[in-house]
């Protein structure tokens, strides 16, 4: 749902986006050549009509969510 240089907007996101009804996490990651991200994901999610939902969902409220694939 989002990538934050700072942890303090990862959490105003992940904030925003509990007061919606979606639990997200927050996973910090080191990115060669730009430093410390904080990315703000919600999911997994168990079918596509879950997932659209979902992702109508944040349109609705202002924010532009990328689907990533994980590969367990």
């Amino acid at each position: 749902a989002g990538a934050f240089q700072t942890e303090a907007e990862a959490d105003n996101l992940k904030a925003k986006l509990a007061l919606m009804g979606m639990e997200a996490v927050i996973q910090t990651a080191n990115i060669p050549d730009k430093g410390i991200w904080h990315r703000v994901r919600v999911g997994p999610f168990a079918n596509i009509e879950e997932l659209n939902k979902t992702r109508g969902q944040l349109s609705k409220n202002g924010i532009q969510a990328s689907l990533v694939k994980i590969h367990e």
